[in-house]
C-alpha cells in the first residue's frame, strides 16, 4: 500500500503534536464497530461473519459487496426509492466534505482516535492531500471501544459539530449531544442497525488537539513493531524485544498456552473471555481476560489483576503477532502466548480518566489499581 502511493509521486509526512497550528481546525477521526445480534446481521452486514482469520483467503471488492448488499435489500425487504443514491468506494470521503462545509474551512489534517491497523490508511490518505500525518492518537498508545474513552473529553472539549457514515452511504450531521458519552450511545444505536459499524469526524482547534491529545503514539507502536521484526531474524524473543523498546511502562504479565476463548456479539461490539493455562514460570496458574473489541478486565487465579485503561496484549510468544479479540481463529488451544500490560498515560489515573476507562465503567465492582502497583504486588 505504501509503496504504491509512494510510486505516484506522494510524500509522507509525520509531524509531531506539537507542531499543529493553535488556529488551524483539526478533524479528529471517531467511530465504533464490531459485533451486532442475528437479527441485524439479517438485514445488513459490515464485513463478512466468518471473522476465521485477519486475512481473507479471498479478495474482497468493498464498492461491489456494498452494492450488492444494498440490492439484495432492495429486492427482499428494503425497497429504494427514485432518488435512492447507492453509495461508491469513496463514499466516506462525503464525511469530510459535508463538515468541512458546516464549519466553512477545510481541515489542517486528521488525527487517530487510537493505535488501530487505520493507521496506515490515514496516513496515505493524508499523504495523497498533501497534509500532514500526525504522531498522536486522542486515545493514547492503545485503543479504546468507545468514544467517549479520549483526551478530548478528559479536557472538555466539545464533540460537535460531528458528522457521521454508514456502510449504506447515510449521511448524519450531530450539531448537540448532552455530553462525548451520550454522542457514544446515539452512534452505538445507529452502528447496530448499519452492520455494526459506522465513521464520522468532528472538528477540534488545533490549541484544543494540542493540550487533549496523546503525543507519540504511532511512533512507539512502529519502534515495537520494528523490534519484533529484528528479534525474529536474530531467532531472539520477540516478546523480550517489545519489552525493550517499551521500557518502564512495559510488564510481562504472564506466559501459558490458550486454554479457552469465545466471543459474543452486541451492540456494534465484541465481547467475551480469553483463558490461560500458565507455564514455565507460571505453571500452575491461570489468566483470565475480559474483552469488549479490546481487553479490558484480567484476573489471575481468580483475583482482580490488571484492568484498564492500562493495557492488555497477548501475543504469540514465537512471532510476537497480537491476537485480535475479532477473530476466533487466531486463539487456537494451546498456542502459546505471552501476555504484555503496558502501563496507560497518567491523564487516565485521575478520577475523570477511571470514570471513563476503569474497570466501573464497565459495569464492575473491581477497584482500579495501577499497573506499576498490580505487578509489584504479585511479582
Amino acid at each position: 500500500m505504501v509503496q504504491k502511493v509512494l510510486d505516484e509521486g506522494y510524500k509522507l509526512k509525520f509531524i509531531d503534536l506539537s507542531e499543529l497550528p493553535d488556529d488551524e481546525i483539526v478533524f479528529s477521526a471517531c467511530g465504533t464497530g464490531g459485533g451486532i445480534q442475528t437479527p441485524m446481521k439479517m438485514k445488513w452486514v459490515a464485513n463478512p461473519r466468518s471473522k476465521l482469520t485477519r486475512e481473507p483467503r479471498y479478495k474482497i471488492d468493498w464498492s461491489t459487496r456494498l452494492r450488492d448488499q444494498i440490492m439484495q435489500a432492495d429486492r427482499e425487504w428494503c425497497p429504494l426509492n427514485t432518488w435512492s443514491q447507492i453509495p461508491d468506494a469513496n463514499f466516506q470521503d462525503n464525511t469530510e466534505k459535508r463538515l468541512a462545509e458546516l464549519i466553512g474551512r477545510e481541515s489542517y489534517t486528521n488525527i487517530q482516535f487510537e493505535v488501530a491497523p487505520g493507521f496506515v490508511s490515514q496516513l496515505l490518505a493524508m499523504a495523497k492531500k498533501d497534509k500532514p500525518f500526525v504522531d498522536a492518537t486522542v486515545v493514547g498508545h492503545r485503543a479504546a471501544p468507545e468514544i467517549s474513552q479520549n483526551g478530548l473529553n478528559l479536557e472538555n472539549v466539545q464533540c460537535t459539530p460531528a458528522v457521521w457514515t454508514t456502510i449504506m452511504g447515510d449521511l448524519l450531521v450531530v450539531e448537540r449531544a448532552l455530553c462525548f458519552q451520550r454522542m457514544e450511545e446515539l452512534v452505538e444505536g445507529i452502528s447496530t442497525y448499519s452492520g455494526g459499524s459506522i465513521r464520522g469526524l468532528h472538528a477540534v482547534r488545533g490549541s484544543d488537539m494540542k493540550r487533549s491529545a496523546f503525543p507519540g503514539s504511532e511512533s512507539l507502536a512502529m519502534k515495537v513493531g520494528k523490534g519484533i521484526r529484528g528479534a525474529l531474524k536474530k531467532g531472539t524473543p520477540p516478546a523480550d524485544a517489545a519489552l525493550k523498546i517499551l521500557g518502564s511502562i512495559g510488564f510481562r504479565l504472564f506466559e501459558g498456552e490458550i486454554f479457552d476463548f469465545w466471543q459474543d456479539e452486541e451492540y456494534s461490539f465484541m465481547t467475551g473471555t480469553v483463558k490461560i493455562r500458565g507455564t514455565g514460570a507460571y505453571a500452575g496458574h491461570d489468566l483470565r481476560i475480559w474483552f469488549k473489541n479490546e481487553n479490558h478486565l484480567s484476573w489471575l487465579d481468580g483475583e482482580p489483576y490488571v484492568t484498564s485503561p492500562d493495557g492488555i496484549n497477548v501475543v504469540d510468544s514465537e512471532t510476537g503477532w497480537g491476537l485480535a479479540n475479532f477473530w476466533s481463529a487466531e486463539w487456537d488451544p494451546d498456542r502459546k502466548v505471552t501476555v504484555l500490560g503496558v502501563e496507560a498515560e497518567k491523564r487516565w489515573e485521575t478520577p475523570m480518566g477511571l470514570k471513563l476507562f476503569g474497570p466501573r465503567h464497565f459495569r464492575t465492582d473491581i477497584q482500579h489499581v495501577p499497573l506499576m502497583k498490580v505487578y509489584r504486588e504479585f511479582y
